[in-house]
């Protein structure tokens, strides 16, 4: 497996959710048409952005990024060794190449030449030595230490090429590193505030942090030194975190932002297709799902898993509550991940059947459903909780905060719960310590409890193969056999939507939903 700089980047309502559909589509104007052509124009170089986020966050160390919001404000500061395209490949950033000598056992990252950190730090392999391990030290605590399991070592050959040993053939590496163990810190700036790193990030990305006012705005200015010659086109970039959606939506319309993260469907309906305004739509690499404890009651028993299926109108509910502005999903994998494949025989929306394996199970079927707090998600629930109550399920909603929702979920202390997962650039990232048994013991990721020695088969051998093409085809029985045991239900693709103003121009469309702010500008 090769990596090299010539890949570079350059309707009608279900009955049982009438109120649903009633109280939301009545706020909407038509679905909007699919991302416009940007027009080309001269780009503003003393231009300044302004985003606002869909939340606010505590530290940009590498160590504790791992959500969307993070990544965005990262990767404006930090740039990885590699990154994904607009069609989900991986391609080189701060890294030249990386090839396997022996199918995965090693392999040898090539570092660009010249590159240097915000304090003029260069980075070279020790460098990168330095992040690597200091990621895999337990006594940090990454939340990205799960991901680095399979690497054995890492050390430098020379100054610009890293050797990196793995525990067992392994095709992931490469993506691993455009994800959160790839963002590069300047090991002096780190060695010198090893604490306050978090709050004072000094990366080789296309701006330098200006000043952090917690829970007000980040501001970026531009690298006059970054390695892409040209880039970035913007003199300043300022973040505010705006957790409220209604809040900035608002400021999207008033002028005082200029992008936004994760609007409404609503306000994207109303507003994607207007003068000026635009609506960018990725993809998705991930889905929102529905997971079930299957070490718990009543999901220990499959075929509860799947009469909940088959009592799930999905088309219906996405129409109703997303106004169809979100494919319906049948796997973890979104459809911007090349691994993708639809999947023949998911379960279909038939109360009949569910009616039959209620049946065969021969007791009643109740459980409490798990939801994050927010209206959005009470309002799912609250439509899921009807669908079910007419095929004989029941079921009650418990609405948690944040912090004890994630716990809940890593200790296996729920029935069923609704979570939504961005994606990762790799398959094996998604999958495999999601459903593989190694993990099936709380706590863990593995938050379902499911085990079968069959998957187990499958994920070892997707990790173990180089060939794309047999993985495309080992992924696609992954998500069969998935479909087959219904440890998650899926609703919805991850297609995340950003929506700005007609003068910006994001740059290229990633399927992460991460604007690439190196490329963007402001006319």
């Amino acid at each position: 497996m090769f990596l090299s700089t010539q890949a570079r980047r350059p309707g009608r309502c279900h009955a049982a959710i009438a109120l649903a559909c009633s109280a939301l589509l009545a706020a909407c104007g038509a679905p909007s048409a699919p991302d416009p052509t940007p027009q080309a124009a001269t780009p503003n170089r003393d231009g300044s952005l302004s985003i606002a986020l869909e939340s606010d966050f505590q530290s940009l160390d590498p160590l504790r990024v791992s959500n969307m919001v993070e990544r965005q404000v990262a990767l404006s500061i930090m740039d990885p060794l590699f990154d994904i395209d607009a069609n989900g490949n991986i391609v080189p950033m701060l890294a030249e190449s990386a090839d396997t000598p022996d199918d995965g056992t090693t392999w040898r990252v090539k570092l660009r030449e010249g590159v240097r950190f915000h304090d003029d730090t260069p980075l070279d392999a020790e460098a990168v030595v330095f992040n690597i391990e200091r990621m895999r030290d337990p006594a940090n605590a990454c939340r990205c230490l799960p991901q680095l399991d399979n690497v054995a070592g890492v050390r430098a050959i020379d100054p610009l090429n890293v050797e990196f040993t793995m525990h067992g053939p392994d095709a992931v590496l490469p993506a691993l590193l455009a994800d959160a163990p790839g963002l590069m810190l300047s090991p002096t700036a780190t060695r010198n505030d090893p604490t306050g790193i978090g709050s004072k990030p000094v990366g080789a990305g296309a701006f330098r942090l200006a000043s952090w006012e917690p829970g007000h705005r980040i501001v970026v200015e531009r690298n006059p030194s970054y390695w892409q010659e040209g880039k970035p086109l913007l003199q300043r970039v300022t973040f505010l975190p705006l957790p409220n959606e209604d809040s900035r939506q608002a400021a999207l319309l008033s002028g005082d932002v200029d992008v936004i993260q994760s609007p409404h469907t609503r306000f994207s309906a109303q507003y994607g297709g207007r003068e000026g305004y635009r609506l960018m739509t990725g993809k998705g690499l991930g889905s929102v799902f529905l997971m079930m404890n299957t070490r718990r009651p009543p999901f220990d028993d499959v075929r509860v898993r799947r009469a909940i299926a088959h009592a799930t109108d999905r088309p219906t509910f996405v129409k109703a509550l997303l106004q169809d502005q979100y494919p319906v999903s049948d796997s973890l994998l979104g459809p911007g991940s090349w691994a993708y494949t639809p999947v023949l025989d998911y379960p279909a929306y038939s109360p009949e059947r569910a009616k039959a394996l209620l049946a065969e199970v021969g007791k009643p079927v109740k459980f409490e459903i798990s939801v994050i707090n927010s209206p959005f998600t009470a309002l799912s629930a609250q439509a899921l909780q009807q669908m079910w109550r007419d095929a004989g399920i029941e079921a009650t909603i418990r609405q948690t905060e944040g912090a004890r929702f994630m716990a809940d979920a890593i200790n296996h202390d729920f029935q069923m719960s609704m979570f939504r997962f961005v994606g990762r650039a790799d398959p094996d990232l998604n999958l495999y310590r999601a459903f593989h048994s190694r993990y099936a013991p709380p706590p863990s990721s593995n938050y379902t409890g499911y085990a079968n020695p069959a998957m187990d088969a499958l994920l070892e051998k997707g990790r173990a193969t180089t060939e794309r093409g047999k993985r495309v085809e080992t992924y696609a029985k992954v998500s069969q056999l998935l479909a087959q045991d219904v440890p998650y239900l899926f609703l919805f693709t991850t297609t995340l939507q950003t929506m700005m103003r007609a003068n910006v121009q994001p740059g290229p469309n990633i399927p992460d939903g991460v604007l690439r702010l190196q490329d963007a500008s402001i006319q």
